[in-house]
């Protein structure tokens, strides 16, 4: 399979220099783009946290409103209930503002810079905090933002740092979530995560906003999930893979053909 990445365009109201995110996560760089990123690319897979989080969001809506869900369906306006049920499924907009808070929290600190915890935040930060002390973990690159130009994909990483587990220090590419869970029970990160990982890796450059060059990824020994939660903070080893990328490159692939670009 061969890919072709989207002819890149430029804009006149975007910056010409250095790279430009916009608030749907497309990626610009020197005015070219825009680009997809690469958490919307693998929006074409099947991801199994999001899908339990959605069964359970429509269960406790149920529970809920059990009353309504009757009253609706002995009145014979089934479309009304299981609207309501959808809607529910789609819920869940301030867990997404916790996880981008906390984001940005372990950024500031990892920049060492001044940041307002908010209360309901500060388990979860005090956990990263102390996994962090415990791991010696030496920043190199934090929110960085990563650009493919030869397939045309961009990202954010949020960190790549040396960091020391049992007894090893080695370069680990990191992504924090938040999210309920992270792998299967056995410990094996999600598929998504695993490609998410993968295509970071390849970047071909680190971009900066406002400067135009490019600048080179390090060297990456090792890749991991740092799964944040109130309880504290575990980090997951992915075992990434060439056909990880392989992935990834088709998830792009179907990306592109779902909006209509051609690929040949």
């Amino acid at each position: 399979m061969t890919i072709t990445a989207a002819r890149p365009r430029r804009t006149t109201d975007l910056p010409t220099a250095g790279v430009h995110r916009t608030p749907r996560h497309l990626y610009y760089f020197n005015g070219a783009g825009p680009w997809p990123g690469v958490t919307t690319v693998t929006d074409v897979l099947d991801k199994p946290a999001l899908l339990r989080w959605h069964k359970e969001q429509i269960a406790l809506a149920a529970l809920a409103h059990a009353e309504r869900l009757l009253a609706d369906r002995e009145a014979g306006n089934d479309e009304a209930a299981v609207a309501f049920l959808l809607a529910a499924r789609n819920e869940g907009t301030n867990g997404r503002e916790r996880g981008s808070r906390i984001h940005a929290t372990l950024e500031s600190i990892l920049r060492r810079e001044p940041t307002d915890i908010a209360a309901e935040d500060a388990p979860a930060i005090a956990g990263a905090r102390t996994w962090l002390n415990e791991h010696a973990v030496e920043p190199l690159e934090v929110e960085a933002y990563l650009i493919n130009e030869t397939l045309g994909f961009g990202g954010t990483c949020d960190l790549v740092a040396r960091i020391t587990t049992d007894g090893e220090t080695a370069t680990w590419l990191l992504d924090w979530k938040t999210s309920k869970s992270v792998a299967w029970p056995d410990g094996r990160v999600y598929d998504d995560m695993r490609l998410q990982l993968a295509a970071y890796s390849r970047a071909e450059f680190i971009a900066r906003v406002g400067d135009p060059e490019r600048y080179p990824l390090p060297e990456i020994e090792r890749f991991g999930i740092l799964h944040v939660t109130d309880g504290g903070t575990k980090l997951y080893p992915a075992e990434v893979t060439e056909d990880d990328w392989v992935a990834f490159r088709a998830c792009l692939y179907l990306s592109g053909w779902r909006k209509g670009a051609k690929a040949a």
